[in-house]
């Protein structure tokens, strides 16, 4: 979502209505009669005129909280793809900043990021990503969901999650292309998906659009906070704060399974256990590799025949 880069105070950067605010009046009125002091009861104008108010709050606290995850669930997006200078640039500018404070206050938790994330610091966390996640999908740390399951797990689990979340993303006209580079399980593309949903929550706020479409927009992250992200990110934050000493990296970890955790909260989801082991190696797999004779030849090695 674009977000604005120059600093901002929270009721500038929260969601706009398009009707203007209304005004806050008095609830009571003098007492015509002026023989007493005491103020008489409020009349019925003024008590709908005090629901009305109370009601343009609580909408707008909805709205400007949408808004909050939505910014939020796009920051960690960012900031779980392959570092580069610009997009370590945009996690540290004074106006991503200042929001992702905001945003984390409208969501009950601590911002720690933005005292890990500094921008000379790109380099270290460059190199603690690289050390942690490497270049293939299966590590010690995975960033996709499906090397996360029971070792029992049926061998049809990884297709099924994989065809599950691409039912998810076309039921809101999603599609991952050809040339994404990551599969569907990817961290980056999860938290991008319910910053999609929760933007579509403000705008359904905002708009005052049909109920059941808002009702359908929140079943939507619910579902998918307890079939997908929720499910698998408290084992993998764990994992990735076990895996690395450096500040930047461990902040993320940390500050990805406090947003999580009050995410599922939120919508009375129980996040996915910490113990949630890796997955085994497929043992077609192994058999494959055993029989190319090359998986314990020593690096840069070539098999000979």
């Amino acid at each position: 979502m674009p977000t604005p880069s120059e600093p901002t105070l929270r009721g500038e950067w929260a969601a706009k209505t398009d009707t203007p605010r209304r005004s806050i009046f008095g609830n009571y009125r003098a007492d015509d009669s002026g023989s007493s002091g005491r103020e008489s009861a409020p009349s019925s104008q003024s008590r709908l005129t005090s629901a009305a108010t109370s009601e343009t709050a609580t909408l707008q606290t909805a709205i400007d909280l949408a808004v909050a995850r939505s910014f939020l669930h796009r920051f960690l997006a960012k900031a779980y793809e392959d570092p580069t200078p610009e997009g370590w640039a945009w996690l540290c500018a004074p106006g991503i900043r200042q929001n992702v404070d905001a945003a984390s206050k409208a969501c009950g938790i601590v911002d720690i990021i933005n005292t890990a994330f500094q921008a000379g610091e790109f380099q270290s966390f460059h190199d603690a990503y690289v050390a942690t996640f490497g270049h293939a999908a299966r590590g010690g740390c995975p960033l996709n969901e499906i090397e996360y399951g029971d070792i029992k797990a049926d061998p049809l689990f990884q297709p099924h999650r994989l065809a599950d979340l691409a039912a998810f993303y076309r039921a809101f006209g999603l599609e991952v292309t050809e040339d994404a580079g990551e599969r569907q399980d990817h961290i980056c593309l999860e938290l991008e998906f319910m910053c999609v949903l929760a933007a579509k929550e403000a705008y359904a706020l905002e708009h005052q659009l049909d109920a059941d479409q808002l009702t359908q927009c929140r079943d939507a992250q619910k579902n998918f906070l307890r079939e997908h992200l929720g499910r698998w990110t408290p084992a993998f934050t764990r994992r990735l704060a076990a895996a690395t000493s450096e500040p930047p990296l461990r902040a993320l970890a940390e500050f990805t399974r406090a947003f999580i955790e009050s995410e599922c909260a939120r919508f009375g989801v129980k996040p996915g256990s910490e113990e949630l082991a890796l997955r085994p190696v497929d043992e077609a797999a192994d058999r494959m590799c055993d029989s190319c004779g090359i998986r314990d030849l020593p690096p840069g090695a070539l098999a000979t025949t």
